[in-house]
């Protein structure tokens, strides 16, 4: 068995493995969406520091969060064949990017919590693992 080293490093993992890896992915989706859609009001409070119960914003919100719940389940289904769905990865990498800067630039101007911030920088390490899958493309 190689060190946990060897183990993380993208480098040496083969196709079984990022089938794993999809799967994480599709769960850190999940993770983030799940609570969203349905506890919206309290996902404003973490990821905006905004206490409201404006219908619009709080639907709009949850809105955004099926979004994620939706790129969550097309990981699943890059997890279950990675070799036949490298567009949901493309998508995945446009979607995160996406995401990952509005947040960064709301918490650049102080209208996102410190929560924003780290969602968005696990968003932009599993962008750079998905440009990494679609460059090496590992055929065992």
């Amino acid at each position: 068995m190689g060190s946990m080293k060897d183990t993380l490093n993208p480098l040496n993992w083969d196709y079984r493995t990022w089938r794993k890896f999809f799967l994480i992915a599709a769960l850190w989706n999940f993770s983030g969406a799940i609570p969203a859609i349905f506890y919206p009001a309290l996902n404003m409070s973490f990821f905006y520091d905004v206490q409201t119960d404006n219908y619009y914003i709080l639907f709009l919100n949850m809105a955004f969060w099926e979004a994620v719940l939706i790129f969550g389940i097309g990981y699943l289904i890059v997890a279950y064949n990675p070799r036949k769905n490298y567009g949901i990865v493309l998508m995945g990498i446009i979607g995160k990017t996406a995401v990952a800067a509005n947040w960064y630039y709301l918490f650049g101007t102080d209208r996102a919590t410190i929560f924003s911030f780290l969602a968005a920088t696990g968003d932009m390490l599993f962008t750079l693992y998905f440009i990494y899958y679609l460059i090496r493309r590992p055929i065992s």
